[in-house]
């Protein structure tokens, strides 16, 4: 008799199948594990060697360096000096080190590998530890950048800065300028700078950022600047120019200039906020009438002199958007003739006007300027203020 050869049944087939699934299965998540932790001791010993070599540094040098370089563009080497080798530390394949720019003769350090989810660092005071980046959540369109080792978001209006974890920031908080003071009578004076604060801090939570705006042009008396703020953290806007109605400037984060009243007495300049900027400057009753400059973050508004209206007082330079930029300057105060000359301003700040010659000039737009005085019938706008938080890149 011939002999029936019996195949697999459908059933047999399937649990056949159903085994091969569930032990490859097992193989992706044996060989994903593996891998991963291959990966993480990578960038672990990354880490461990890169501490060696800057303690290296700092038992040399007495602090640890400014910078790591790549030597070479892809060559994965990074040195304080590309021309001494001793200290170079090198990633492994995949990994990307991040060595955030410390300040001269730091005694601190934060050296960053990360290599997809994985993340892993060590500091000074630490051994290699895992770390979760944070993530930012923004309202109100800051402008978002980098530069160098840094995330900059940089708040022209106002809205929120939520990170996902405790984060630390240094930050730039810069009130709205004061406007200057309107000259239908008499020489104005110059607005006052926006109050400016710098620091550091740690932020979590969500955050209100509050720009504010310049204080506004006005034929009676001068605005002054609207406050910029992170939170509780509230820089004071600027103190509006003096006018003909009042004579005095007013008080602010840096105080206005002051101006000729409408008793024929000069005015006082308004006082500045401690921490935030200085007082303006006064004006003179005789001569041309030389209205006094606002003042400014850095050094008071000077008081109007002879044939010269007062100049604004100097504002902050800062770096921390990534550019070297002044704010929070002082307007100059107007002048009642053309054989004068209106105050000068800088940082933002708008230049005096002069009577029957050139217009003062408005604040600088996110500069926290204060406004040139004005011998027209109507002041001129200070600068908008700008908030900007800068944090080292995860």
């Amino acid at each position: 008799m011939n002999k029936i050869s019996r195949g697999f049944t459908i059933v047999e087939l399937l649990v056949v199948i159903v085994v091969i699934g569930v032990l490859a299965a097992i193989t992706v998540v044996s060989y994903t594990g593996i891998s991963q932790k291959a990966v993480a001791a990578s960038l672990q010993s990354d880490l461990s060697n890169a501490a060696t070599k800057l303690k290296m540094y700092y038992t040399d040098n007495g602090f640890y360096p400014e910078t790591l370089l790549e030597t070479a563009v892809g060559s994965r080497n990074y040195c304080p000096h590309p021309d001494d080798p001793r200290y170079c530390i090198m990633a492994s394949s995949g990994n990307t080190l991040v060595y955030p720019t410390q300040g001269a003769s730091s005694q601190v350090y934060t050296l960053n590998n990360f290599s997809g989810s994985n993340y892993y660092r060590v500091t000074e005071n630490t051994g290699v530890v895992a770390y979760t980046p944070t993530t930012i959540t923004s309202t109100g369109s800051p402008t978002i950048t980098t530069s160098g080792a840094y995330t900059i978001y940089k708040f022209t209006g106002s809205g929120s800065f939520t990170p996902s974890n405790s984060l630390s920031v240094d930050y730039l908080i810069v009130a709205g300028g004061g406007g200057s003071g309107y000259g239908n009578s008499g020489p104005g004076g110059g607005g006052g700078g926006g109050g400016a604060l710098t620091g550091s801090t740690t932020l979590s939570g969500t955050n209100t950022v509050t720009v504010g705006n310049g204080g506004a042009a006005s034929s009676v008396i001068a605005n002054s600047g609207g406050n910029s703020s992170i939170g509780s953290t509230v820089a004071t806007g600027g103190g509006g120019g003096g006018s003909f109605s009042t004579g005095y400037g007013l008080p602010g984060g840096s105080g206005g200039g002051g101006a000729l009243n409408v008793s024929f007495s000069a005015g006082a300049g308004g006082a500045g906020t401690s921490g935030q900027g200085y007082a303006g400057g006064g004006s003179v009753y005789g001569g041309l009438y030389p209205a006094g400059g606002g003042g400014g973050n850095s050094s008071a508004g000077s008081s109007g002199s002879g044939t010269h209206g007062g100049d604004g007082g100097s504002g902050l330079t800062s770096s921390i958007s990534g550019s070297s930029i002044c704010y929070a300057g002082g307007g100059g105060g107007a002048i009642d003739s053309t054989s004068g000359t209106g105050g000068n301003a800088t940082c933002g700040g708008g230049t005096g006007g002069i009577s029957g010659g050139a217009a003062g000039v408005a604040g600088t737009v996110n500069t926290g300027g204060g406004a040139g005085g004005s011998r027209a019938a109507s002041g001129y706008a200070g600068g908008s203020g700008i908030v900007i938080i800068r944090f080292l890149t995860p």
